[in-house]
């Protein structure tokens, strides 16, 4: 008996303790509270080089509208403002003063860098953001070719929030190869790293033509973010940059997963154009050392498909196929080519990774001299570049349309 009137008295001071939870969380914060943070630029402020102009991009939870709306104007959407500091943080702080709602950072999309701050010291922003506790280490960052606060106020895409449209190029930048998509994460490993360089893509805001609807002829030229090439850096400050068809080369063993198109010459009219598309590519760099000297090369294998072909040949399938595998090859040799002579003859700094081959494959060498020296023996390095692709394609079996010829009958 006794012991039953102890499981209830516990039971009743198990209720009442759990009477206070069953109102909800003690910490939530309720939706229409908070400025969610979908991309932020950090600039040196204009007005005092000691302090940073920090911008945000606010999407507002409670607002509607369509993906689809073209109009740059969208206060109902997005809160754009900046606020200064003598630290990064001193400036997010400043932005609460004009926020009517608590600023989170759980959904930033993309850290847009100004190009004078770049150029100066990249420390405070990689040191804050990777230290945010809230803030996403995929979170995807750039810089900007100019003011990023300019480019927090520019049309990215096709949606109705910058921010993300932005994240969204990014993520299917890939298909081109022309460009560099670089994160938090990896722009924190390489900052740490004793053997690599900073690469970061890059943006560039460009002149667009939108149309407000198919019942409208009326047409608006507006600012357009587009994703242009990478920045280079040494150690923490910017260099300069790779242009597209440098970056591109790069982007050839770089590149997590390259799926290009390139034009190469038609084998039996030069004046025309072959498109094949590259994909499953693999890159492969190994090291060689001559008397402490080290040397590289760079094997590119992959499998072609013939996506564009307007003129015939008089060639067999076969030597076609072999003729098109050759000029692929040489074409992508000569990007590789193009992007590596850059960045060893103007900007002499080891963005790729290279060291980072030599500590992996003769560890002992590195250790006793090589890491040392690396900042003097990187820019005279000999590379080798080959590239080995197949062709397979059912296109080389086909007529290009051109070359049919359509006939009528007309019966009387």
């Amino acid at each position: 008996m006794k012991k039953a009137v102890i499981m209830k008295t516990i039971a009743l001071y198990v209720l009442l303790i759990s009477l206070p939870l069953l109102s909800g969380c003690w910490d939530m914060r309720e939706i229409n509270e908070l400025g969610l943070v979908m991309a932020v630029g950090i600039d040196k402020s204009s007005n005092n080089p000691d302090h940073y102009l920090v911008t945000v991009q606010v999407a507002n939870p409670q607002a509607g509208g369509s993906s689809a709306d073209s109009s740059i104007n969208r206060p109902e959407t997005i809160w754009i403002s900046s606020a200064e500091g003598k630290t990064i943080f001193e400036a997010i702080r400043e932005l609460a003063r004009i926020s009517s709602q608590r600023i989170m950072w759980a959904h930033n999309n993309v850290i847009v860098i100004g190009e004078s701050l770049a150029r100066d010291d990249i420390t405070p922003v990689i040191d804050f953001f990777s230290h945010n506790h809230e803030l996403r280490m995929k979170t995807w960052m750039a810089v900007a070719k100019g003011s990023a606060t300019d480019f927090l106020k520019a049309k990215a895409g096709m949606g109705s929030i910058p921010g993300q449209s932005l994240a969204d190029m990014f993520r299917y930048q890939q298909f081109t190869g022309l460009d560099f998509h670089s994160n938090l994460l990896k722009v924190y490993g390489d900052f740490t790293s004793d053997t690599t360089n900073l690469l970061i893509g890059s943006l560039s805001l460009e002149q667009a033509t939108t149309q407000a609807g198919l019942s409208k002829v009326q047409e608006n030229t507006v600012e357009q973010i587009q994703m242009d090439g990478m920045a280079v850096f040494d150690q923490r400050r910017m260099l300069g940059y790779l242009s597209e068809d440098e970056t591109r080369g790069l982007a050839w063993f770089l590149s997590e997963n390259p799926n290009m198109v390139i034009s190469v010459p038609h084998p039996s009219d030069s004046s025309e154009s072959v498109a094949v598309e590259i994909v499953a590519v693999k890159a492969k760099i190994d090291s060689q050392l001559d008397q402490q000297t080290p040397s590289f090369s760079i094997q590119i294998t992959g499998t072609g498909h013939i996506a564009e072909e307007d003129t015939t040949s008089d060639l067999s399938i076969n030597d076609f196929k072999h003729q098109m595998e050759f000029l692929a090859e040489q074409q992508i040799i000569e990007e590789i080519e193009l992007g590596l002579d850059k960045v060893l003859n103007v900007y002499k700094s080891d963005v790729l990774g290279f060291g980072k081959v030599v500590h992996s494959q003769h560890k002992k060498e590195w250790n006793q001299g090589l890491k040392d020296r690396w900042v003097q023996i990187f820019p005279d390095v000999e590379i080798s570049v080959a590239a080995d692709i197949e062709i397979k394609s059912s296109t080389l079996n086909q007529i290009p349309l051109r070359n049919y010829r359509r006939s009528s009958v007309i019966d009387d």
